[in-house]
């Protein structure tokens, strides 16, 4: 119990001396709030992902977090949090003006969220088995993970289940609306580079006859 308490006060101690309590009396206090919040995110998405990782086999937990946040996956919105609460905090402990802390956290944090949306980019794309035939995943199913713009605009993305991986590719649509993430949609086309899709979730059932009537 003692070792506990020693601990305890030790870690306060600790973060007494680098002003990493939150204290809403002073703008240094809510950036160091907003690191916490950012910092424990960032955490808590990296064990879900390594849980995802270890028992989850092809699941991509990203896609599960993300729903229809679009271009702006949680990851990178994260990242984002992070480069602009850290970068505003140890801006306005150097002595920086409020105003300044902020122009330099948001600046962190839009390339923070660059970074990691690059990375990411680059990250799924190496899931792709390099001999893999494109020609067969016309007709397979899967879904939006970045949202499709309409008539063919480049920009979005799919995610189609093909055995033994979960293949992520740049995609577009034809259709007259924008597909947000998580859509169903089928591959009408595909090559190395880009695949070609339409909704799933727009189809309308065949109409059902009764057996013997009339045509």
């Amino acid at each position: 119990m003692d070792f506990l308490t020693h601990a305890i006060n030790w870690v306060k101690a600790g973060l007494t001396a680098w002003d990493l309590l939150p204290n809403f009396s002073s703008a240094s206090g809510v950036f160091c709030l907003l690191v916490w919040i950012s910092t424990l995110l960032a955490l808590g998405l990296f064990v879900v992902s390594l849980f995802a990782d270890v028992f989850g086999g092809d699941a991509d937990v990203s896609g599960d977090i993300d729903g229809d946040a679009g271009h702006f996956s949680a990851r990178a919105v994260i990242g984002f949090m992070l480069g602009f609460s850290w970068a505003g905090f140890v801006s306005i402990q150097s002595g920086l003006s409020i105003l300044g802390a902020v122009g330099i956290g948001l600046l962190a944090g839009i390339v923070m969220f660059l970074i990691i949306m690059q990375l990411m980019r680059f990250i799924y794309s190496l899931r792709s088995d390099g001999n893999l035939d494109y020609d067969s995943l016309v007709g397979m199913r899967g879904s939006v993970y970045v949202t499709l713009p309409p008539h063919g605009q480049p920009g979005g993305q799919v995610q189609v289940s093909h055995p033994g991986q979960l293949i992520t590719m740049a995609a577009i649509q034809h259709g007259d609306k924008a597909l947000p993430a998580q859509t169903r949609i089928v591959v009408v086309e595909a090559s190395t580079s880009l695949l070609v899709v339409r909704s799933l979730d727009d189809e309308q059932p065949a109409p059902q006859h009764p057996a013997g009537g009339s045509a």
